[in-house]
């Protein structure tokens, strides 16, 4: 029996053998890792120079001046857009009233006519590509003729960038606003939106960037 033993010690040491081989060697390992980590896109909007006191009291024609500064604090490049909604307390024409207007003028009357084929509808499917073509856009006059939507192209931001962008528009009160204007009034709001720059498709819509930008804001406060 003790033979018997000493035979399968004898075998097992021999296949070990034969599966390692009869050497040893020399080894070494070492192990690196990269931890990936996104960018933030973070803007902030001083508005100071936007207030009811800078719009009050007008007559057609009048101008009024209205500012506000954007910077991007985060790390990311981004493309900036404002867009401005204008409610009229009295209903406005096919050529809108109430219009927003740069420093230098470059809104026609053309450019404030209601297109026939998305009169009453809003017209967020309008491309990025688009509205960069366009220092600012008329895109809709709604409710009942209403309320008017301007988009605005406040440029590229860079990222953690001590330049600040400031915009500078004007309130419009066109001539042809009749006596039904007097004591009217018209609510200005303006929500900035920034867009990565990097990897955009150039065709994605307005309403798509909308859509995206207040779904992850109701992510963020969520989490």
């Amino acid at each position: 029996m003790k033979k018997k033993r000493i035979a399968a010690a004898a075998g097992i040491l021999a296949i070990a053998s034969a599966l390692t081989g009869a050497y040893a060697y020399f080894t070494d390992v070492e192990r690196i890792e990269a931890v990936a980590s996104a960018a933030n896109l973070s803007l902030e909007v001083d508005s100071s120079n936007f207030t009811d006191e800078m719009v009050c009291d007008m007559v057609p024609g009048d101008s009024k001046e209205l500012s506000y500064t954007v910077t991007n604090s985060g790390e990311a490049d981004a493309m900036v857009f404002t867009e401005i909604t204008l409610v009229s307390s009295v209903p406005m024409s096919d050529t809108v009233e109430w219009f927003i207007q740069d420093l230098d003028g470059s809104v026609t009357d053309e450019d404030r006519q209601v297109d026939p084929e998305s009169y009453g509808d809003y017209v967020d499917d309008i491309s990025i590509n688009e509205l960069k073509k366009n220092d600012i856009k008329f895109i809709s006059l709604t409710n009942n003729n209403r309320v008017a939507k301007f988009v605005v192209n406040n440029g590229v931001l860079e990222a953690n960038s001590d330049k600040s962008s400031k915009v500078d528009l004007k309130l419009m009160l066109g001539l042809n606003a009749g006596n039904r204007f007097m004591d009217s009034t018209c609510e200005v709001i303006a929500v900035v939106y920034g867009i990565q720059t990097k990897n955009v498709d150039d065709t994605v819509s307005w309403e798509f960037i909308k859509e995206t930008a207040y779904a992850n804001a109701i992510s963020e406060k969520s989490s």
